[in-house]
């Protein structure tokens, strides 16, 4: 499907021409996303959904589902209600690197580098036009593919002026020593599954009911916790004696709440301490860069949290990159 590789964009997008050239181009990119029958990670009643990571849906609405078979496997671990589980049952298994079709869309799967199935994806109208790889999240392996456009999420592992590091064993186990309990606070169940990987035989966990069907021998009393972001004011937290919460790649608004909650989840005596991570095995600017390079240096439609974004453009521009910053209010409309 890929053909010969584009042409790279990096370069000579600055001419009256290159930019009324690029305009109508994204807005070729933006039909894609808004006016075919595939959605990308939000389910519509209407048209069929590419679900592309476990988690990476805000509401798992039951439509046309389509996604690699290991992550339809994942989900049926979930706690689905009957109408969720009648859309996974008549959900469409994927494989990598097999073209399909849907609607006037050519589309083929790859592996983003992350666990439970996760995809991203390569997609160009049946008559031409620009190539695109969408992509929710990347892992290091991801794998990169010829493009003219590829769709990224900004992330804070890369896309701060000062990228977060990622969190790691060595500082859990400070956390841990320090006495009490460390809430680990994540945002998808994919998310969640690294964090207990790279916890796995140095620290025992326990985990939040949505991600614990994904963590191999949970341990119900176990020092860390792996909680969701926007479960902070669960039952399951006011039970347990907690010095430290860490924050993996957590919005400000996250952050915001969890400072909030803090003096009541360390209890009346005590203060509990906010530490700032990325996920660990995702990328970093440097496979970021690779990655990019390796799509044919294309150019970059960035979404995500705003501030993320931002700065994740002045570094990506830095490489030699056009970038155009999709804003949340429009995501939703084209999405």
């Amino acid at each position: 499907m890929s053909g010969e590789p584009p042409e790279s964009h990096a370069a000579a997008d600055s001419s009256p021409e290159s930019r009324a050239e690029i305009r109508a181009e994204l807005r070729e990119v933006q039909r894609l996303l808004a006016r075919e029958r595939l959605s990308l990670d939000e389910p519509a009643a209407d048209r069929t959904c590419l679900l592309s990571h476990v988690g990476a849906q805000p509401r798992l609405t039951p439509c046309a589902w389509v996604a690699h078979r290991d992550l339809l496997y994942a989900m049926a671990l979930s706690n689905l209600n009957p109408s969720q589980r009648r859309a996974l049952a008549n959900s469409i298994l994927l494989e990598y690197h097999r073209d399909f079709g849907v609607g006037h869309l050519k589309l083929r799967a790859l592996p983003s580098g992350l666990p439970l199935g996760g995809a991203s994806l390569e997609m160009q109208h049946r008559r031409g036009g620009p190539r695109c790889l969408y992509t929710w999240a990347l892992g290091p392996q991801a794998e990169a593919v010829p493009c003219d456009w590829l769709l990224l999420r900004a992330q804070p592992g890369w896309a701060l002026d000062k990228p977060l590091r990622p969190l790691s064993s060595t500082g859990l186990s400070t956390l841990v020593a320090l006495g009490g309990e460390v809430v680990v606070l994540v945002a998808t169940a994919v998310a969640a599954l690294q964090v207990a990987r790279l916890c796995a035989g140095k620290l025992e966990v326990a985990a939040h009911p949505r991600f614990s069907p994904y963590i191999e021998g949970p341990s119900p009393e176990a020092p860390v916790l792996l909680w969701p972001h926007d479960a902070l004011d669960g039952a399951g937290l006011r039970r347990r004696s907690i010095t430290a919460v860490a924050l993996v790649a957590a919005s400000e608004g996250v952050r915001q709440r969890a400072a909030r909650r803090h003096a009541s989840l360390g209890g009346k005596d005590s203060t509990v301490e906010l530490v700032d991570a990325a996920c660990p095995a995702r990328i970093d600017r440097a496979g970021l860069t690779r990655f990019w390079e390796g799509c044919g240096r294309p150019r970059i439609l960035l979404r995500g949290d705003p501030q993320w974004a931002a700065t994740g453009a002045r570094w990506l521009e830095g490489l030699g990159a056009h970038v155009e910053v999709q804003g949340a209010a429009t995501q939703l409309s084209l999405l």
